[in-house]
This record gives structure tokens, sequence and C-alpha cells, in this order.
């Protein structure tokens, strides 16, 4: 009997043991990194998290702002928001090169890439730099802007101890300087055709205005009178054509007038720089504007198509 008690005390604190072994363990989270902790300060989701992750000192220095006026750290929150608004186009990424990815419409790709991300002690120093693409292509920027996080340890967690920004301009690198060059020309570009075919409409408001107030009823081919007798007309101090285009040349483009009688009259607009690869544009009495890609005035009264067919510069 003795021999069974002690045989039965011996599996069921078996049993015992084997159930307190079968339990599973919580497994301790890995402790945040500082790249975690700055891409939560951020672009968490928590409430303060901008906060948390500011050093003590500086959270009791902006607590004497006014809460109820913009302020830095509210101005900072608001900017985390835009971006968070970005929704699924923006990736957040806690490891691997690359921190921050938005996907635009138009094929254009914005990164920013981890270039260092060095833990010395108590301290991590992470730096930051800006990318775009276009088409799967490198999109040059105006600056090589870089961001410099100097994340320090206090109480525990991470904090953003030190900002830094630098902006470069390589000036002396031709490769460079050759895609930049390049973007402003088409900016540039791109500008000018739009100008040009404002101006195109305010010359043809101008001549319908021009011929109902004149006594013969008759379309001007002097640009200098139309904008003159406009002014004169509406009574406005300003008329709808500027002092450069009144002269005939005005942001890229040369612009003429011919044929001008009492039912008709033509305008072109022609770039001043042959082989800019900028459109020509033209018009006549019916106001509609049509555009010829080659930047020949001739090519557009001929055979010239309606602006609003044409194609987007950047899909030649």
């Amino acid at each position: 009997m003795i021999r069974l008690r002690l045989v039965l005390a011996l599996f069921f604190s078996s049993l015992t043991v084997n159930s307190q072994t079968a339990q599973p363990v919580q497994a301790t989270p890995p402790p945040q990194t500082a790249r975690q902790a700055l891409l939560e300060a951020f672009f968490g989701q928590g409430e303060n998290h901008l906060e948390r992750h500011l050093p003590e000192v500086a959270k009791k220095a902006f607590r004497q702002l006014d809460a109820s006026s913009p302020n830095f750290l509210s101005q900072l929150s608001m900017m985390s928001a835009q971006a968070k608004a970005a929704g699924n186009s923006l990736q957040i990424l806690e490891t691997g090169p690359v921190l921050l990815a938005a996907e635009q419409p138009g094929a254009e790709k914005f990164e920013v890439q981890v270039d260092r991300d060095e833990l010395v002690g108590d301290e991590d120093e992470i730096d930051l730099s800006f990318h775009m693409s276009r088409k799967g292509k490198p999109e040059p920027l105006p600056f090589i802007p870089r961001l410099t996080f100097m994340m320090k340890m206090e109480a525990d967690i991470w904090r953003v101890n030190e900002v830094s920004f630098q902006a470069k301009l390589p000036l002396g690198d031709p490769d460079f300087l050759k895609d930049f060059v390049k973007q402003l020309q088409d900016k540039q570009k791109s500008s000018n055709q739009s100008y040009a075919m404002m101006n195109m409409n305010a010359i043809a408001r101008a001549e319908t205005s021009y011929h109902s107030a004149s006594p013969t009823h008759a379309f001007t081919c002097s640009l200098s009178e139309l904008s003159r007798a406009v002014k004169e007309n509406t009574g406005e101090n300003r008329s709808w054509m500027d002092e450069s285009l009144a002269t005939g040349k005005s942001n890229g483009y040369i612009y003429a007038l011919t044929g001008c009688d009492g039912a008709h009259y033509k305008v072109v607009a022609e770039p001043a720089t042959p082989g800019a690869g900028q459109r020509a544009f033209c018009s006549d009495e019916n106001g509609t504007v049509r555009y010829a890609a080659n930047g020949k005035a001739t090519t557009c009264l001929s055979s010239g198509k309606p602006v609003n067919e044409a194609p987007r510069d950047d899909d030649y």
C-alpha cells in the first residue's frame, strides 16, 4: 500500500512538472533601436509619440510655449501628419538601406536612404540622404540634402538629442552639372510654353475687345496698339497684355500678328531660340490655340494641333 502511494505521488508530481514546463515562456521583446525610435518620433501612432523621444530638458523648455498657438512641436507634428497622410504610398522601413519610400503619380519615387547608422555607447548617429527617381532613372535635385540625427539614450529611451542639416551643391562635378542644367532647362521650357499659351489667349481676348470697339470693326496687327487700346477701352490700369508682350517678345517667345482685316487675323508665337525644343503656337479669330512640336510657326499655321491634344513634355 505504501509502495502504491509512493508511485502515485511520483506520477502526479511528474504531471505537475510537465504542465509547468509546457507553459509557453513569454519572450522578452528586444530593446528598441535608435532607428526605430526615430521613426516612432515622427511617424508613431501613440499619444505624444514625438515628445516621448525628446530630451527632458527640451520638453521642459517647449512646455513654456503657448499650447493654443502654433509652435515648434505643433509644426513638427503637422509635418508628421502630412507625411502619414500619404497612406499606402509611404513605406516606413525599420531595417535596410532605405528608411522611407514613397511612390508618386507619374512614376516618381522618393526615398530617404540611410547612409550611416553608427552606435557608440549610449549614442547613435544616423545620416540620411534624399533621392528622387522618375521611371526608374535618378532625378537630379537642385542640391544634395543630408540630415544627421544624433540619438542619445536617456532613462532607457532613445531621444533625438541633435539634428543637423547639410545642403551640398557640387559645382565641380560635371555629371551633377549636366543633370542639373538639363533639369533647369526643362523647367524653363515648360514655364515658357505655359506663358506662351496664356499670352495667346490674352491676345485673342484683346483682339475681340478691339474689334468690338473699333469704328471700322477691324482687327489690328499691332501688338502695342492692341495693348494701348484695350487699356483705354476697359478702363483698367493694367492691360491683359503685359509690357513685354506689347513689344512682341516675352518669356522666350517672339509674337507676330498678320492678315488683319475686318474679319480675320492670325497670331503666332515662335521660340526666340530656334532648336530649343519648345513648341510653336498659333491662333486666329476663332480663338483656338494650336501648337507645332517642331517649333515652327509655319507648321503650326498649316497643320497645328489643338493644345488640349498636346502630349506632356516628358512623354516625348
